[in-house]
C-alpha cells in the first residue's frame, strides 16, 4: 500500500512539473532547426519558458483561393510546408508584400504581420496570429503532422527584445504563447532574419 501511494505522489509531482512547460518536449528542435535564432538571445534556457496564454487562432482575414496560383508563384520558396505537405504556414506575405519583376523581388514592407495557416484540402486560408511592431514572429517550423512552433520577439517596457515563443496545433486551432522568467534573456543588437528570405532576391528589406 505504502508503495502504491509513493508511486501515485511520484507520478502527480512529475505531471504537476510538466504542466505549464510542455515546450521542453520540443526540446531538440530548439537545439537543431530553431538553432540560429536561439543563438541571438544572451542566457537562452528552454527550462526557463513558461505557458503565459492560450490564443485561439485569429480566423480574421479569409484568404481567397482563386489568389492560389498567384500567390504561390511568389511565395512558395517562403512558405513553410507540413510534413505531408498538406498545408503551409506563411509568415511573410503580409509584412513584405512582394512585387516580382522577372527574377527580382521588390518588397514594400508593412509594420505589422499577419501569420496565415493555408490547408487547401480543408479550403482553409486564414489568419492565425496578427504581430504589430512590438511582437512578431521571426521563424516557423513544424514538429509533427499537426503541431508548430512560431518563434519571435516581444518587446519589454525598456525596449528589449524577448523570446516569445508560440506552440500551434492546427487540430485544436489554438497557440500556446510562452514567455521566458529569465531577465537577463534577450536579444542582442543584430537580431535574426531568416535563411528563407535568401532565397529570394529582394530589394527594400
Amino acid at each position: 500500500m505504502r508503495y502504491l501511494i509513493l508511486l501515485a505522489f511520484i507520478l502527480l509531482a512529475k505531471h504537476s512539473i510538466g504542466q505549464g512547460n510542455d515546450i521542453l518536449q520540443y526540446k531538440k528542435h530548439f537545439d537543431r532547426e530553431l538553432k540560429l535564432w536561439t543563438n541571438t538571445f544572451n542566457n537562452f534556457n528552454l527550462s526557463n519558458f513558461e505557458i503565459s496564454d492560450t490564443l485561439g487562432f485569429d480566423n480574421n482575414n479569409e484568404q481567397s483561393f482563386t489568389k492560389y496560383k498567384s500567390f504561390l508563384s511568389i511565395y512558395k520558396p517562403l512558405v513553410t510546408y507540413s510534413f505531408d505537405s498538406t498545408q503551409f504556414l506563411d509568415i511573410y506575405s503580409y509584412q513584405i508584400n512582394l512585387e516580382r519583376k522577372g527574377n527580382n523581388y521588390y518588397a514594400n514592407p508593412d509594420m505589422d504581420q499577419a501569420v496565415f495557416l493555408c490547408n487547401p484540402g480543408l479550403r482553409y486560408w486564414n489568419r492565425i496570429f496578427f504581430g504589430t511592431n512590438s511582437q512578431w514572429v521571426d521563424e516557423v517550423i513544424w514538429v509533427s503532422k499537426t503541431k508548430f512552433i512560431l518563434a519571435g520577439i516581444t518587446k519589454s517596457s525598456d525596449d528589449r527584445k524577448l523570446p516569445l515563443i508560440l506552440l500551434g496545433d492546427t487540430k485544436s486551432k489554438k497557440l500556446e504563447k510562452y514567455v521566458t522568467k529569465d531577465d537577463s534573456c534577450y536579444q542582442n543588437i543584430k537580431g535574426y532574419q531568416s535563411r528563407k528570405l535568401k532565397r529570394l532576391n529582394i530589394t527594400g528589406l
